[in-house]
């Protein structure tokens, strides 16, 4: 393949299992993808921003039950309405927030932060919902997360979240790029269809982080993966489903959805970038998760993944059983 592709990556009990890489890194360049190539990988950033507001509460730092509005005082009214818990499940009753509706320009994604996305849920007059009624996926609440991370812990959620989580698990080649710093070299470039219908390398000058802004590599995310067989570390709490406020269970534990797939438990999450796509789908009673990487928006990384996981699991699996896809209950 010789247009931008993607890393099939199968992780048995924590460790990188199979390889398979397809196409390249940069097509202006024609660097092919490589095994440590480093990708941008979306909303499974959720997953890292939702653990350290798990290690502020273990630490008495903060509490989930909190309001919104005591860590961001600038808020509109409704900051005393939603809790962390709420934005942490998706069930704060926030608005989505527009996604280019007009498609990209040649130029690709704008050369936004994170004060530029504040300003976005600043400008939210009214929520769509009460808080706790029904789960809605909002970027809103993980980028006021990320901020929470900030201001509680007093450093950034980039050197937070290195010092807390990545260092410790070895996770190296992660990091949440929070300046339009220079990418390592090793990193590959998202490729995007533009609005006059030709695919371009995109630029990476946005630097947001909180509901994305995470770039990593599958060795580290293997390492991330096996952490959730630690009851040392903070992975396991992770899995703990939310509820809305009549005692209603979702699928949407933190950062991970939590359901079935052919009758197997599966924690699974995606993300999805102009230029970029990832999925994750763990299996923790096989000990197997398939973790797919793609640094274009042409290929179906969820189908993929769950057709891998198929020919991978085999027997495991009861065909007759839902997909996935018909398992998310509660929301």
């Amino acid at each position: 393949m010789t247009g931008p592709g993607r890393v099939l990556a199968i992780i048995r009990d924590g460790r990188l299992d199979r390889i398979d890489i397809a196409g390249v890194a940069n097509a202006d360049t024609g660097a092919p993808l490589r095994e440590d190539s480093i990708f941008y990988v979306g909303s499974l950033a959720k997953q890292f921003v939702a653990a350290c507001i798990a290690l502020l509460e273990r630490d008495g730092r903060l509490a989930c039950t909190d309001f919104v509005g005591t860590y961001l005082p600038e808020l509109p009214a409704w900051g005393e309405r939603i809790t962390l818990a709420h934005l942490v499940h998706h069930t704060s009753g926030l608005p989505p927030p527009p996604y280019f509706l007009d498609g990209l320009s040649p130029a690709g994604v704008p050369a936004y932060g994170t004060r530029d996305r504040l300003a976005r849920v600043m400008a939210v007059e009214e929520l769509a919902r009460e808080p706790g009624v029904a789960y809605a996926y909002t970027n809103h609440g993980y980028t006021l997360l990320g901020e929470v991370v900030a201001r509680v812990s007093g450093t950034s959620l980039a050197a937070f979240a290195h010092e807390g989580i990545f260092a410790p698990l070895g996770m190296l080649n992660t990091f949440f790029r929070d300046a339009p710093t220079a990418l390592p070299e090793r990193a590959a470039r998202g490729h995007f269809e533009a609005n006059d219908g030709e695919v371009y390398v995109e630029p990476a000058t946005f630097h947001a982080v909180g509901a994305g802004g995470l770039w990593t590599t599958v060795g580290d995310l293997a390492r991330w993966d096996a952490a959730f067989a630690d009851p040392s570390t903070i992975a396991p709490r992770l899995t703990e489903r939310g509820v809305l406020a009549d005692g209603t269970p979702i699928h949407y534990a933190w950062g991970i959805s939590v359901r079935t797939h052919r009758g197997q438990p599966i924690h699974s999450h995606g993300g999805s970038f102009p230029g970029w796509m990832s999925k994750m789908v763990r299996f923790p009673e096989q000990r197997t998760t398939v973790l797919v990487l793609a640094n274009h928006e042409a290929h179906d990384v969820s189908a993929f993944a769950f057709e891998v996981a198929d020919e991978v699991l085999g027997a495991a699996l009861d065909t007759d059983a839902p997909h996935a896809d018909a398992t998310f209950d509660g929301g």
